[in-house]
């Protein structure tokens, strides 16, 4: 029995404690898990997709020596910028990210793509600038690759 097994059994012994509390509120849970899985699937769904066509048109030895531990600060400035420009929910970074690191890619740089993935978000800087101003905006996510950059290479040196 793995981990997922465990939390997938602990799921349905909660739901089910919650069903004999209340049904109405656990008819509304379901409703509310049905929405988020018909938004979340495709994604993933996509992922996988991406993450075939990478593994058939991409060799282990190509991700590796771009990627990998030998490609230092460059390998960690190609995650950083793929990870900021990637236009892809949090949860599908992490199936894409143990595929990169399967196929060779170093943990600093799968570090940095999934920090800068989550945290800088190319495609959210309209809405981030209406909100908080365009100086907060470039200043925040500045800041956030040099920071990333510089955990990355922590990263480099203590993996």
């Amino acid at each position: 029995m793995d981990v997922g097994d465990i939390y997938l059994i602990i799921a349905l012994v909660l739901l089910f404690i919650s069903f004999l509390k209340d049904k109405g509120k656990t008819r509304e849970v379901l409703k509310v898990v049905y929405k988020t899985t018909l938004t979340v699937f495709p994604v993933l769904f996509m992922i996988f997709i991406l993450m075939g066509v990478v593994s058939t048109l991409v060799s282990k030895e190509t991700i590796a020596h771009w990627l990998g531990s030998g490609s230092g600060i460059i390998g960690i400035l190609i995650g950083e910028l793929v990870g900021a420009f990637a236009l892809v929910q949090p949860a599908a970074v992490f199936p894409f990210s143990g595929m990169l690191l399967n196929k060779g890619a170093s943990y600093a740089t799968i570090y940095a793509f999934v920090s800068t993935a989550i945290l800088i978000g190319i495609s959210t800087l309209p809405a981030e600038i209406k909100f908080f101003g365009k100086r907060f905006t470039i200043v925040r996510n500045l800041v956030t690759f040099f920071v990333v950059f510089i955990f990355s290479l922590f990263f480099q040196f203590l993996f």
